[in-house]
């Protein structure tokens, strides 16, 4: 699957990587640049509705670097509230919205209830633990979220009637826990994996054959799906479709 994307590295530093996706071009923190790696293709599988997004505004619950606002983009939104409290963050997400003439609301702020009556379709949310505030509202719009506790997904589904589409668990080996030695590990594999395409568009034959196959092993290596769920014991993928029902869907 990452053969067939079009995906460069244009430039990269200690402290940020510039990743061409398509027509876009954006600016990540190397943490983010291992996570787009590491999550495009669950993303791809649990991140999108099962309706289409042609021409929707979409609510980035803990939005990054704006890496979850290009995946949303590249899938045909018109626009993206993205809210992301660190400042940091927020500032390059504001560099790559005015290079790629992205039409995007940057909200540099925590997750509140009050921003569900803001105008949108849709609504993602990775926040590191702040779904737990999902719990004060009244009702849900149509979304997907990471949900890092199972005492509240429990009071989440039984509220909202919440579906789970996917659970992740890492093992109790402190060996898989160790998150600082996968992060490195990620940092190489994201790097080798750029660098390995590049060779791949320019050569042809046999050897272009070659750096195919590295590329798909690269690929389903362990590392680019677990890393950064490393932190957490288990994690759920959950999504909630009032207006489309919830039945079917994500994950099934």
């Amino acid at each position: 699957m990452f053969v067939t994307w079009n995906w460069k590295l244009v430039r990269s530093s200690s402290q940020y990587y510039d990743l061409r996706i398509g027509r876009y071009t954006i600016k990540l923190r190397p943490e983010y640049f291992q996570i787009i790696f590491g999550e495009w293709g669950e993303w791809k599988k649990y991140h999108l509705p099962p309706f289409s997004l042609k021409g929707a505004t979409v609510l980035d619950i803990g939005a990054g670097c704006g890496e979850t606002a290009l995946f949303y983009f590249i899938h045909g939104v018109e626009r993206v509230i993205c809210v992301e409290p660190n400042p940091d963050l927020a500032r390059i997400i504001s560099e790559n919205v005015r290079s790629n003439e992205w039409n995007v609301e940057v909200q540099a702020r925590s997750f509140d209830t009050g921003m569900l009556n803001l105008d949108f379709d849709f609504m993602k949310m990775d926040c590191e633990g702040c779904e737990i505030r999902l719990l004060s509202a009244d009702t849900l719009p149509s979304c997907v979220m990471e949900v890092h506790d199972g005492q509240i997904l429990h009071a989440l589904t039984s509220k909202f009637g919440l579906r789970v589409a996917s659970v992740k668990t890492v093992g109790k080996n402190s060996r898989n826990n160790d998150f600082e030695r996968r992060q490195f590990r990620m940092y190489y594999l994201g790097w080798r994996f750029t660098r390995v395409r590049e060779k791949l568009h320019k050569t042809h034959g046999l050897r272009r054959f070659y750096y195919a196959i590295i590329l798909v092993i690269l690929e389903l290596h362990p590392d680019f799906a677990n890393v950064y769920r490393a932190r957490w014991g288990r994690v759920w993928e959950a999504y909630y479709f009032p207006d489309k029902g919830t039945g079917g869907g994500l994950g099934e």
